[in-house]
């Protein structure tokens, strides 16, 4: 087994929430749809981080400069 110092603190700021919040869901107070719609959020969130590193990448080949001489 590999050892997680995930805490309650480190989780919540991983996901964007208060650790009020985080501590709500972990207990079970918090109602299904709030946890719809953090799940959601995050989803739409993963997508949008997604979509910038494919641009990322795709800027860094689209400058590289090629120069092709014709060869008679």
């Amino acid at each position: 087994m590999k050892m997680n110092n995930l805490n309650i603190r480190n989780a919540s700021d991983a996901l964007g929430i208060s650790k009020r919040q985080f501590s709500r869901i972990l207990s079970g107070e918090s109602k299904a749809k709030r946890l719809h719609a953090l799940a959601m959020q995050m989803v739409w969130l993963i997508n949008e981080n997604k979509k910038k590193i494919i641009d990322e990448n795709q800027n860094k080949t689209l400058s590289k400069k090629t120069i092709k001489i014709p060869i008679r």
